[in-house]
């Protein structure tokens, strides 16, 4: 093995960090990944821990550079982006890539973002912003068509509320700015109109001039199968993307990146690195549903597999200024992720009281359940990401969150994919274990009310492992 020449810091902590740092190792032999404050329990030799650089303390990765001969450091977290990690280290004169402070509002604000999607028009769903709740539930009574009620600020992808009726509207508008579900994100809210078709996760680097587009992917946002229970961050992935192809990725570009990034420009908006727009394919066009600032996580454990080019170079590449004379080589494969989450669990108090648990992301979940199998995971066809995991006081790996990792198939077609991912994640076993037993075997969040495009079929005779939890 090539000995590590380049040192890369990546600032992240999740499932998706650990496979920006695995496509940095694998495309690249000679680069090391300091991960901070990163996972312990991710065993690879250029792949180091380094847990005294903090989410919230961009001191803490100046003095780790400071320390380390660190070529970049790449931001994808967005506690650490909406904080102001990257204004931070860039006025350290570290070289860094990921948006500053006013650029990451973009995730932060779903206000701010629609009211410049809005000026640069940008297609999106039409849209008002409250900050009281009465004047919102007297706008919703006059509406003549469904809505989607969003807390404005940042909610672990828990904030938007779509209402099937004016009823269920008046209750999410209740529940963000009275109950206050998500706390101070629910200051403000935004109510916007419902859009039927099929969504889609398009995701882009940018240099702070051009993007270099990546696949699209299909996200499997509900907590159930079906696509039923709660929205929450994502319960897995399917790329490429089954709608994705070169007419796609033409309007995508036209309607889409080069608007928004004539809206960064014309803004002053200081943005380098991931963009993630979530998007719907309408009847009468693509329209932006979401921006965040970083790669979509459970996308990037499917869609960064697919990445062949040297990563190390395309990120000098936005560094310098010269995105758009690279380009990006993928594979030929479909990959499919699944996530493993910490459901539902009884355990006793010390006296003998039960405590039930109702698990991620229905509420509070248990955490320090032992977890095995990972050992068995075939690599040959799938990928391991580890998200919320930990190793205890006996060094073996337990659970330490709600989304606990990733497990992703991959193979010559969708359907190879799903096997693949299915028959592994079914030899990991933790206490409360649970995961949607349908991704990839139906469309994500797709209303058969109005569909733009033929929708192609996805495996429908592929049937669970046995003994798979569901």
């Amino acid at each position: 093995m090539a000995t590590p020449s380049r040192n890369v810091l990546l600032i992240d902590s999740t499932g998706r960090g650990h496979a920006i740092a695995d496509l940095f190792q694998r495309s690249d032999p000679s680069v090391r990944v300091f991960y901070g404050p990163g996972n312990s329990s991710v065993a690879d030799e250029r792949i180091c821990t380094v847990p005294e650089v903090s989410l919230s303390s961009p001191a803490s990765a100046v003095q780790f550079c400071q320390a380390r001969a660190i070529d970049f450091v790449f931001v994808s977290h967005i506690d650490a982006l909406s904080t102001g990690y990257v204004d931070f280290l860039k006025a350290s004169g570290i070289p860094t890539i990921g948006p500053d402070r006013a650029a990451a509002r973009l995730e932060a604000s779903k206000a701010f973002t629609k009211s410049l999607l809005q000026r640069y028009k940008v297609k999106t769903a039409r849209f008002k912003v409250f900050d009281q709740p009465e004047p919102a539930k007297q706008y919703i009574r006059t509406l003549g068509y469904e809505v989607v009620v969003k807390a404005d600020g940042l909610c672990e992808g828990n904030g938007a509320y779509v209402c099937s009726d004016q009823a269920s509207a008046l209750h999410a508008v209740d529940n963000i700015m009275l109950a206050r579900a998500h706390k101070d994100a629910g200051n403000r809210i935004v109510v916007e109109e419902r859009l039927f078709g099929v969504e889609i996760s398009i995701f882009a680097l940018f240099d702070g001039k051009e993007f270099l587009l990546f696949p699209a992917a299909l996200d499997y946002k509900r907590s159930d199968d079906g696509n039923k229970g709660v929205n929450c961050d994502g319960m897995g992935s399917l790329s490429p993307h089954p709608l994705a192809d070169k007419a796609l990725y033409h309007e995508i570009q036209t309607e889409l990146l080069e608007p928004l990034g004539a809206a960064i420009l014309g803004e002053g908006l200081k943005y380098t690195g991931f963009i993630y727009i979530g998007a719907m394919l309408c009847d009468d066009g693509i329209k932006v549903i979401e921006i965040n600032v970083r790669f979509g996580d459970s996308e990037a454990e499917a869609v960064l597999p697919k990445v062949q080019s040297n990563f190390v170079q395309l990120c000098e590449g936005v560094l310098q200024g010269t995105l758009s004379s690279m380009s990006l080589e993928t594979d030929d494969k479909c990959y499919c992720n699944v996530v493993a989450a910490q459901g539902p669990t009884l355990r006793l108090d010390e006296d003998g009281r039960e405590i039930r648990y109702p698990g991620w992301p229905h509420g509070d979940f248990e955490v320090g359940c032992p977890i095995s199998g990972l050992e068995a995971v075939d690599r040959r066809n799938s990928r391991l990401f580890l998200a919320n995991v930990r190793r205890d006081a006996e060094y073996s790996l337990v659970t330490a969150g709600g989304r606990v990792l990733h497990v992703t198939g991959f193979g010559d077609n969708y359907a190879q994919a799903v096997h693949h991912a299915y028959a592994n994640i079914e030899k990991i076993r933790f206490k409360g274990m649970s995961y949607r037993s349908d991704i990839g075997l139906i469309y994500g969040s797709v209303d058969a009310k109005r569909q733009r495009r033929e929708i192609p079929s996805l495996p429908s005779t592929w049937q669970m492992p046995r003994g798979a939890l569901s």
